[in-house]
């Protein structure tokens, strides 16, 4: 699971007891960065199927990293119902890891300060009841972060306004992979930031099957060590265009929920420009009628300028939504990128609208 990545794990000595199976003096190498020393690791009922391994807990002790200016702490790190297959090539569902990995809380200072912290993450994949694929989800609650100890081109007094020392935020994600068929829903993927907005994303598409991820990811490993010149970055971005051309759209949905946040940047704005808050959601919408324009696809034009002028006017959502009648192959969306870009509103059932 690990080696997937590109990540390695070195133990300095293994200690057999029954089911029970401790790793001695564990280290961490993430490609490229420095290693983290673990520990001892504790898998317990530790037992062989079908040439792999279930292991119901794994247990690793706190980690704490300190470094010049800057230190974390993770503790409760454990991994339970894990399943190795014996081939972890992701060809079928039999060579599919499985797992509930948890973390938290986790924390992290700069020059002596609480900069980030975490009170749980949980990752996890279950295959799904008919063995046809697998159903994950990912998870970070309790996000706080202080993002005037951070390097970031925002003013002081901005981060103050915003509330950007305090703030406050949840992640989740969920997904399904059908690997057969190369399904793969993304049915929830929010970022919920308190006192500001929650995005959502929510995609569909088919035609990522075991093969072509392989091909891909063994591909774009071969890249990663290389330095990262001009060819390399030509060499990635095309890699990516191959892998969306084999993709089919069935759907899409990017989706905006406002808490507040809108207003107060027209606030802010409207101070340093000694106009009032109508007038700078007016002018915004004017710079976005401009770029849109630019595009030149009108359908786009007419639809983003009516629901940017809504939402600017009375901020609650914002949604941008794909639903092709029929699913439709990524190939045939580029090529009228290339050739035909009025064409693609129509094509993917494009709909833009606000405050529904």
């Amino acid at each position: 699971m690990v080696a997937q990545i590109g990540d390695s794990v070195e133990a300095g000595s293994v200690d057999v007891n029954g089911s029970t199976v401790v790793l001695k003096n564990v280290r961490y190498m993430p490609r490229g960065r420095t290693a983290i020393s673990l520990g001892d690791v504790v898998m317990t009922d530790v037992t062989e199927r079908t040439g792999g391994y279930a292991i119901k807990k794994v247990l690793i002790p706190d980690i704490t990293i300190e470094q010049k200016d800057f230190s974390a702490n993770a503790t409760g790190l454990r991994v339970e119902d894990l399943e190795i297959p014996a081939n972890a090539t992701l060809s079928d569902i039999d060579s599919v890891f499985t797992y509930h990995a948890h973390a938290g809380p986790v924390s992290a200072l700069k020059v002596g300060e609480k900069f980030f912290s975490i009170s749980a993450a949980d990752s996890v994949a279950t295959k799904r009841p008919d063995g046809k694929g697998v159903d994950s989800s990912f998870t970070i609650d309790g996000i706080v972060a202080d993002l005037s100890l951070a390097q970031m081109p925002v003013s002081p007094e901005a981060i103050r306004y915003f509330g950007l020392q305090n703030l406050r935020a949840t992640f989740s994600m969920k997904s399904s992979w059908e690997l057969s068929t190369g399904k793969y829903d993304l049915t929830d993927y929010t970022i919920d930031l308190e006192n500001m907005g929650k995005l959502n994303v929510q995609l569909s598409f088919s035609g990522i099957t075991p093969g072509l991820y392989s091909t891909t990811d063994a591909l774009y490993s071969s890249l990663t060590g290389a330095e990262d010149d001009e060819n390399t970055k030509n060499a990635k971005y095309l890699l990516l265009l191959a892998f969306v051309q084999q993709l089919t759209l069935n759907s899409a949905q990017i989706r905006f929920d406002d808490a507040s946040i809108t207003n107060r940047a027209f606030d802010y704005v409207s101070k340093w420009d000694h106009v009032t808050r109508a007038q700078s959601a007016n002018r915004f919408a004017k710079e976005m009628q401009e770029l849109t324009a630019a595009l030149d696809i009108p359908d786009l034009q007419r639809m983003l300028s009516r629901a940017i002028i809504e939402y600017f006017n009375n901020p609650r959502s914002l949604m941008f939504s794909a639903t092709p009648a029929q699913p439709i192959p990524m190939s045939a969306v580029l090529e009228a990128a290339r050739n035909a870009k009025e064409s693609i509103p129509k094509m993917i059932d494009l709909k833009i609208t606000s405050n529904d």
